[in-house]
């Protein structure tokens, strides 16, 4: 196993080069596993060489590509600046009346998960709108997602 700085110099470099790959089948095992190596990577290099690709996630026409998209910003998130955190929230908002109800589902949960990331201009603005409109879902799941959230929140 590599120290930090060896795992910066080589490591690090590949998962980026990875990202870029338009590859669905190597976006959704990045995606998959981020949870084993965001440790590794710092603020810096989440924000200005990782998250430009993963963004491209939202809007992908894959559901399964957009849902995954969703769960890693339980990651990602905290190492954002503030520019992009105002990217994802905005595909958020885009992904709650998306078309397959689990991505709905998710991007509530995240949401809630993410809340306490968020500065407080941006909770204030996003959080209570969002979980609200999540309780009008026809989805059952959805609907508890975003009572869930509220509650917690």
């Amino acid at each position: 196993l590599l120290d930090q700085a060896d795992y910066q110099a080589q490591i690090v470099p590949c998962l980026v080069k990875l990202f870029s790959s338009t590859d669905r089948a190597t976006r959704i095992n990045l995606l998959q596993h981020i949870d084993q190596y965001i440790s590794f990577l710092t603020a810096e290099v989440v924000t200005n060489d990782i998250f430009p690709h993963v963004m491209h996630g939202f809007s992908d026409t894959v559901p399964a590509i957009r849902e995954q998209t969703v769960k890693s910003m339980l990651f990602l998130f905290p190492k954002l600046q503030m520019a992009a955190v105002e990217t994802v929230l905005r595909h958020f908002a885009k992904l709650q009346v998306d078309e397959q109800p689990s991505i709905r589902t998710n991007t509530t949960v995240c949401l809630g998960k993410l809340a306490p990331h968020l500065p407080a201009a941006s909770r204030d603005r996003v959080l209570a709108p969002a979980f609200l409109r999540a309780t009008k879902d026809p989805f059952m799941h959805a609907r508890n997602a975003g009572i869930m959230a509220l509650g917690a929140t």
